[in-house]
């Protein structure tokens, strides 16, 4: 719609002043678009602005995963830590009561040697755990934009309960949380808009259009007025071929994007079966864990106590030890691994 004013005077023997106003309009009532080409520029605007929010969400999303990784694995061994302690503590109070018995001659000096390495073993364990633990600190400062050298330690947090949800509850969330998905689905709504498209140039547009006019000869007095009217019909032409080929392009556009998500959907249904056995497993596993450290520990309480009545040899309570200490690690190493199922499950479920 153009609205136009204007107003003139001519020099002459008498001025005449003479002013006019006048107003078009045009209406575009078909042009092969449902809602109009104009509403096509305004769907495909909005397709690119969410999926410009899918992928902000989904790198937001991603984040929190890494920080949660970091946070749960300086955890785990920040937990080992103690444990490898206990361990030097214990293997430096062996070798206290060994080397006392070698002074007292009821020990030899092999023995003595083994209990030495064992806690030669233990600190060297220690100082891997703890230099681990100092590098999962960085990571985990990394992830949250923290400085590197920042001391500080993570607060210890129960195990989450185990996740109750079911195979198809789980696929069902992927599907509609996966920001693969939405982009895809995003996509081809964009691609359907477009063929749409294509396919509207096949058929003429139907413009009605109308123009009011005034005027005012402030000289003479006079005043007029116009009303014009009129449909206008733009038909397309032959184009050898052009539309009908942008037209195939669009078609086979949105057959690509579709395989793309059903390829994507079957890789999805494999990423949760997975994470969903990931998880059972690691639950199966923290039990056994549990049984390991339970056993060990009655284990090595049995080789103390045979090594008093000297049943048992220096080596068998050292190899009962070493069981122990494994198993103990091994309990926290399922712990993490636990978690970090729960995390994935719900990563891949676009959670």
């Amino acid at each position: 719609m153009d609205l136009t004013a204007q107003h003139s005077i001519e020099e002459g023997p008498q001025s005449d002043q003479v002013s006019g106003v006048s107003l078009a309009a045009s209406q575009t009532v078909f042009d092969g678009y449902q809602g109009g080409r104009s509403s096509a520029s305004v769907r495909q605007a909005n397709d690119a602005y969410q999926a410009a929010q899918v992928a902000y969400d989904a790198a937001l999303k991603s984040a929190l995963y890494q920080v949660k990784q970091a946070y749960y694995t300086l955890l785990t061994d920040q937990a080992t830590v103690p444990v490898r302690q206990a361990t030097v503590q214990q293997a430096e109070e062996n070798l206290a009561f060994y080397q006392g018995l070698f002074k007292a001659g009821r020990a030899t000096s092999l023995e003595v040697l083994q209990v030495q390495v064992t806690l030669t073993q233990a600190q060297l364990d220690l100082r891997a755990t703890q230099n681990a633990t100092d590098s999962d600190r960085k990571k985990l400062s990394l992830a949250v934009g923290w400085p590197l050298d920042r001391p500080y330690s993570v607060a210890d947090t129960p195990l989450p309960d185990a996740s109750s949800i079911t195979a198809d509850q789980a696929l069902r969330n992927a599907f509609q949380n996966r920001f693969e998905l939405r982009t895809l689905a995003l996509n081809i709504d964009a691609a359907n808009v477009n063929l749409a498209l294509q396919n509207s140039l096949k058929y003429p547009v139907v413009s009605v259009n109308g123009t009011l006019a005034v005027g005012q000869d402030w000289t003479a007095n006079v005043s007029a007025g116009s009303f014009a009217a009129g449909v206008s019909i733009a038909l397309p032409v032959a184009d050898g071929g052009l539309r009908s080929a942008e037209a195939q392009q669009a078609s086979d556009q949105i057959a690509s994007l579709t395989a793309q998500r059903d390829q994507e959907q079957q890789s999805i249904t494999i990423d949760v079966e997975n994470a969903l056995f990931g998880v059972a497993d690691a639950k199966d596993r923290i039990e056994l864990a549990q049984r390991n450290v339970q056993q060990a520990q009655g284990q090595y309480d049995l080789e103390k106590a045979k090594y008093a009545v000297g049943t048992e040899t220096t080596l068998d309570v050292l190899t009962a030890f070493s069981a122990l200490i494994s198993a103990q690690v091994g309990l926290e190493q399922a712990r993490n691994t636990y978690i970090l199922a729960l995390l994935n499950l719900d990563n891949v479920m676009g959670l």
